[in-house]
């Protein structure tokens, strides 16, 4: 029978799996495991997996690194108990455990796939991201597939960052894969929310960025909503199963799940000869509040001889949500009669004697000094109580005729009934710390005294004040948000939810105040959180969105010229023609120049003096753009030769001599 599976994944991307039906499974690289994995990084016999009773295990082998289960790492000699779903690291290996359930079920129709698909590219590489689809229970595990396409014509390495859940919910296999030229990696991102109280239910909006490590300014995000289901958990318990008809039971209560659990409490045994006393039987748990809640038992009717009564009854406990589920307790009540049952007996044969004695009984009572008073048992409803909250206090007394209730020594209550045992709804909204209840017992001159301390807490009644102003903030503007609170009883205040619009560090203590001036810039809405706790741990949460609008610039005149850069200089790109509105999100750090989206994550630069911009920003407030396209280079200028043109001289022509004459002699 196949029990579960594992699946490993590789430092190189592969997976493989492989079927567990042995109830012994060793994993390591000696070919001697019962899983064999070939790899360097972890130990000859690094961990065993034990199926037993329906139950795994896991458990480190002595490996020289450790196993991790979750992040947290085995002990030696100890083993973890598998549910399915757990992430084990060894070495430099990756495994999820999968738990099987092959018990016969009967067949279903299939369901529509109603997963979606979000798909975003640029011009180096494109993300496909396959959402789970369905919600995921605390302790439960779900995946989205993603899938990057590298369109470039170079190895290229990618980081896949996730956010917008608590870091310990997310797992990704490969969270920084290399990917050959026009090659497509497979990655797989599992979400698993602890199963603790503290795992808010509800809808949180997951954001996947995707980029280039050598090139982060060409980021892609993808976003999808994970619905995470609350969980509920419930365990009680009576401090003991035992109780006598004279004392209170004490009942714990706790509630383990992850959303708010009401509960109504009673008292139930089916014979009715019981009498049930549960003061405030309405109760509200928080996720992960424990409690406890008194009461008393008395049985109905009093029994001066015979033997001692073991009355049994339930305590039973009721949810007043959507589950309605009923939760029991068995106890019993032991009653023990004032006198034994063979003293009826002895009565009935002393009766002569009785009353011969009487008269004198009667003398040596009228001379018998009054007996010293006695408190048996004295307890409270509570040690810690809100204040406006009811308490009880309860006794058992002898020989006391006069009682009196005294709160930090001044009396509140006196009671003349000697067979009184409590003093029920004593009003607390006057006190405030830890207060001193005292019960005194008096007969005649004679005085016993008992006294308990009691802490009075001032509970959280509602948040009384919480605003943001404003109430919308333009994205890609520096703006700044003011926030004012007040929650009356609260001991210490959290504002969260500021991460993404402000890096300053909010330190939030007391019951109320304000921030003046928080500076940030918007991209997303806003939800901010106001958290408040009393004295005692309760928390109590409001939450407030801050909506998020596109800045928006109009051309001036006939339209605006687009360029690649903030410069004239820069090629020509585009036009945006009159009249038309577009989106602005930065300008350059002269403030002459705006940046306009365009479709397909393009953008452009036009003039600010060319822009009409809207009314609700500032452009002089836009995010500054320091990483701009630089200018390109500028043409080199062709010279023309110069002809230089030298004149030819021609010769002067020769003279010809003239032939001497000779006179002839």
């Amino acid at each position: 029978m196949v029990y579960g599976r594992l699946d490993v994944f590789g430092p190189d991307g592969n997976i493989r799996t492989f079927p567990l039906s042995s109830p012994n499974v060793s994993v390591g690289r000696s070919s001697g495991n019962t899983v064999m994995l070939d790899n360097s990084s972890i130990s000859r016999y690094h961990f065993s997996i034990t199926y037993e009773n329906g139950e795994v295990y896991v458990a480190d082998m002595g490996s020289a690194n450790g196993t991790f289960v979750d992040g947290v790492k085995l002990e030696e000699e100890g083993q973890r108990l598998l549910g399915g779903g757990e992430e084990i690291l060894i070495g430099n290996l990756r495994i999820i455990y999968h738990h099987i359930d092959e018990t016969p079920t009967r067949p279903m129709a299939p369901t529509d796939d109603i997963t979606q698909r979000v798909e975003a590219a640029n011009a180096e590489f494109a993300v496909d991201l396959r959402d789970p689809g369905q919600s995921v229970s605390p302790g439960a595990h779900i995946s989205a597939e993603l899938s990057i396409a590298n369109r470039t014509d170079q190895e290229r390495r990618f980081t896949v960052e996730v956010t917008g859940l608590p870091k310990e919910w997310i797992r990704i296999d490969r969270p920084t894969p290399l990917i050959d030229s026009q090659d497509t990696a497979f990655i797989l991102v599992n979400f698993k929310p602890l199963r603790r109280s503290d795992s808010q239910p509800g809808d949180y909006e997951v954001k996947i960025r995707v980029y280039p490590q050598d090139n982060p300014e060409a980021a892609i995000q993808t976003r999808l909503t994970l619905s995470i289901l609350p969980y509920g958990g419930f365990g009680m318990a009576l401090q003991s199963k035992v109780v006598s008809a004279t004392e209170q039971f004490s009942l714990y209560l706790h509630n383990q799940g992850s959303a708010v659990l009401p509960l109504t409490i009673q008292g139930r045994d089916l014979a009715e000869q019981l009498n049930f006393y549960i003061p405030g039987p309405n109760v509200v748990l928080q996720p992960g509040q424990q409690i406890t809640v008194q009461g008393t038992i008395k049985p109905r009717r009093n029994y001066y001889f015979g033997q001692t009564r073991r009355y049994p009854f339930d305590i039973v406990v009721q949810s007043r949500d959507a589950a309605r589920f009923i939760a029991a307790i068995r106890g019993y009540v032991v009653q023990t009669p004032v006198m034994p049952r063979w003293l009826p007996l002895a009565l009935m044969g002393a009766v002569g004697g009785v009353i011969l004695l009487l008269v004198a009984a009667l003398v040596l009572l009228a001379l018998r000094p009054n007996p010293q008073p006695n408190f048996a048992s004295f307890s409270l409803s509570s040690t810690l109580v809100a204040r406006g909250e009811p308490l009880q206090i309860y006794w058992q007394a002898t020989d006391v005729v006069d009682y009196e209730l005294a709160i930090n020594g001044t009396p509140v209550r006196s009671e003349s009934d000697p067979q009184a045992t409590a003093f029920l709804d004593v009003d607390t909204s006057a006190y405030t710390g830890q207060i001193a209840i005292q019960l005194s017992g008096y007969n005649g001159d004679l005085q016993a005294s008992r006294e308990e301390s009691v802490r009075i807490y001032e509970p959280i009644t509602g948040i009384q004040t919480f605003s943001i102003t404003p109430s919308q903030l333009v994205r890609y503007v520096v703006d700044s948000l003011s926030i004012q609170w007040n929650v009356p009883g609260a001991v210490r205040t959290q504002i969260l939810g500021l991460e993404n619009f402000t890096s300053t560090v909010l330190e939030v203590n007391g019951p109320s105040g304000d921030f003046e001036g928080v500076a940030g810039i918007a991209r997303d809405p806003i939800t901010v959180r106001l958290v408040a706790q009393d004295a005692v741990g309760n928390n109590y949460e409001q939450s407030m969105t801050i909506n998020v609008v596109n800045p928006e610039c109009t051309p001036a005149g006939e339209g605006v010229t687009l360029h690649a850069g903030p410069d004239i200089r820069h090629q020509v790109i585009g036009t945006v023609p009159q009249g038309d509105p577009v989106v602005v999100n930065a300008q350059d750090v002269t403030g002459e120049w705006l940046r306009v989206l365009l479709p397909g994550e393009q953008t452009g630069w036009g003039l600010r003096t060319d822009f009409v911009c809207a009314g609700n920003f500032d452009p002089v407030n836009l995010y500054k753009e320091v990483d701009v396209p630089p200018l390109p280079p500028s043409p080199t200028p062709t010279l023309t030769p110069t002809v230089t043109l030298t004149p030819t001289l021609a010769p002067a022509p020769s003279a010809t001599p003239s032939p001497s004459s000779t006179p002839l002699g």
